[in-house]
């Protein structure tokens, strides 16, 4: 590959480092560029750019970079326009909500049923955007307290946690943990940092895959502004 390219790691975080490595090791013309640097104006020598997270692609939008860019581990690519620009190619971080169900039961076997999502007054409207009308995910809005959004969950007996930040704060992780222990309750899940929270099965990115499809996003035109999520199967715990 003859191009140079840039890429800028907001996060910084070992997931994020590992994509970089990889990244690293396949191409010949290679710069990083640290966030704190992060500007339009010391952009030149670069043909493209890869932005890995949030803040990044954020500064990128605000800086009105029109360089070609390929970018992942934005949790929700949509609420940014990013399917809307044309300079913006983008790898989900998660898999749909969708997908992951549909995985589950096909890898499990298990008889099909809802599937619980609960939700955040404030994350509704997102979660919404993935849900389709016919899914066999059921959205659960928690309204008042937690005790009440308990008593919604207790006829599914499949619930899936979605990256709702309200939702995965530590206590209230931690009660529909405990819920779903205690009401023998299945948990499903596309976040990978919940391995340790005794979660039964997980459908997470695979970060290899994932490195490989930003490079191949560097040279192809793909007709999708927003790939789906490379992942695999990281814990099935019945």
């Amino acid at each position: 590959m003859s191009q140079t390219v840039c890429i800028v790691d907001s996060y910084q975080i070992k997931e994020t480092r590992q994509v970089v490595s990889f990244i690293e090791k396949e191409l010949e013309d290679f710069v990083e560029i640290p966030f704190s640097e992060f500007k339009k104006e010391k952009l030149k020598g670069c043909s493209s750019l890869i932005l890995l997270g949030t803040p990044a692609v954020a500064r990128a939008l605000k800086e009105n970079v029109k360089k070609r860019i390929v970018y992942s581990f934005v949790l929700f690519p949509e609420a940014l326009s990013l399917e809307k620009k044309k300079n913006f190619f983008g790898i989900r971080i998660i898999p749909l909500p969708q997908k992951t169900v549909e995985v589950f039961f096909n890898y499990t076997k298990l008889k099909k049923e809802k599937v619980a999502l609960p939700v955040s007054d404030k994350t509704y409207k997102i979660a919404k955007n993935y849900i389709k009308g016919d899914s066999i995910l059921k959205l659960v809005k928690l309204k008042k307290d937690y005790l009440t959004l308990e008593y919604k969950l207790l006829k599914y007996r499949y619930i899936f946690i979605f990256p709702d930040p309200y939702i995965l704060k530590v206590l209230t992780l931690l009660k529909l943990l405990n819920f779903a222990k205690e009401n023998k309750k299945v948990l499903i899940t596309n976040l990978p940092d919940l391995e340790n929270y005794g979660i039964n099965f997980i459908y997470a990115v695979d970060l290899k895959e994932l490195s490989k499809k930003i490079l191949d996003l560097l040279e192809s035109n793909s007709s999708e502004r927003i790939l789906p999520c490379p992942a695999k199967v990281k814990r099935w715990s019945p």
